[in-house]
């Protein structure tokens, strides 16, 4: 399976960066043959992902050469079923996903959760319903017959949170091809807006009765400009929850865990730690999870639940 994905990222990457990416023209073997570490992330843009992971893999190989790491490698994958046939196989040792699919694979047994990753300045966020000010609408429930505006099926915060938030109400939601379907009357109809800043742009020109964001979108003008956001008004904002988290595979050996943990919660505190963390998808820096976090994180197992078969 490895072996197939390898041909397409060399492909993507070959004119960029030959020397890397040799280690990857075979499977990365497991830490325990080799001493060398493998970071993975499961990606629709391959090519420039992996610029960006090589930004940690270069300062993890540095830092922990000392340790006897030999190097770090990158992997890409299409999806959750592969990340877990190379986790099971010992041929990725770390990886970042959001909290849904974190605890996903920490359910799976075949990854732990090991720090909390930071961005934009915060380690958590929250979902934030909002609707025209002159729409009548105040709260969610208000919603039904109604439609909504999510970003696309793998958001947390703008689609999956406020779904699951919807479900434990008691609201059924049925989805439409575009705004502007019928919507039944006991249901919430619901679109995929395909960016924050359309969704916004939707519920203020009517074309959706409301929409869903992260609070950190809500608050960045860029994306909730204000001349836009003095028309709309905010019905419902949902719980706090760990933004995304860095994940390391279940059976790597304690030692290297720990090791790696240490690198890790260190590296903003140097120079070349945050060029490092800015490059690898704008993270601020890790940190061990607390007991709010660990809480938020089994309510959002157990809102999860609820929508498995």
């Amino acid at each position: 399976m490895v072996t197939r994905r390898c041909p397409r990222l060399w492909r993507l990457v070959l004119p960029m960066v030959v020397a890397t990416l040799l280690p990857l023209a075979a499977p990365p073997p497991a830490v325990a043959d080799s001493q060398r570490i493998v970071i993975g992330r499961i990606s629709e843009k391959p090519g420039s992902h992996f610029v960006r992971m090589r930004a940690l893999a270069d300062h993890l190989a540095e830092e922990m050469a000392a340790d006897g790491v030999t190097g770090v490698d990158v992997v890409l994958v299409d999806t959750l079923e592969e990340m877990r046939e190379l986790l099971a196989a010992g041929r990725v040792d770390m990886l970042s996903e959001t909290a849904f699919m974190a605890l996903r694979l920490a359910d799976s047994g075949l990854a732990e959760i090991l720090l909390r990753e930071w961005k934009q300045g915060v380690p958590e966020y929250h979902s934030v319903f909002f609707a025209r000010a002159d729409s009548g609408l105040k709260g969610i429930a208000d919603l039904v017959g109604r439609t909504l505006a999510f970003e696309d099926p793998g958001s947390t915060s703008a689609y999956l949170i406020p779904r699951l938030t919807l479900e434990m109400a008691g609201i059924e939601v049925a989805a439409l091809e575009r705004a502007g379907d019928p919507v039944p009357d006991d249901r919430v109809g619901y679109v995929f807006a395909e960016g924050e800043i359309n969704i916004v742009a939707w519920v203020h020109r009517g074309l959706v009765d409301a929409g869903v964001v992260s609070n950190l979108d809500w608050e960045n003008e860029g994306e909730t400009p204000l001349f836009l956001k003095d028309d709309l008004v905010v019905i419902r904002e949902t719980a706090p929850v760990v933004r995304s988290l860095m994940l390391v595979r279940a059976d790597l050996s304690p030692e290297l865990k720990a090791r790696l943990s240490e690198v890790l919660i260190a590296m903003h505190e140097t120079e070349a730690g945050q060029r490092a963390l800015r490059r690898y998808f704008e993270v601020d820096r890790y940190d061990p999870l607390g007991r709010e976090s660990l809480d938020g994180l089994e309510s959002l197992r157990a809102l999860q639940r609820l929508m498995e078969p």
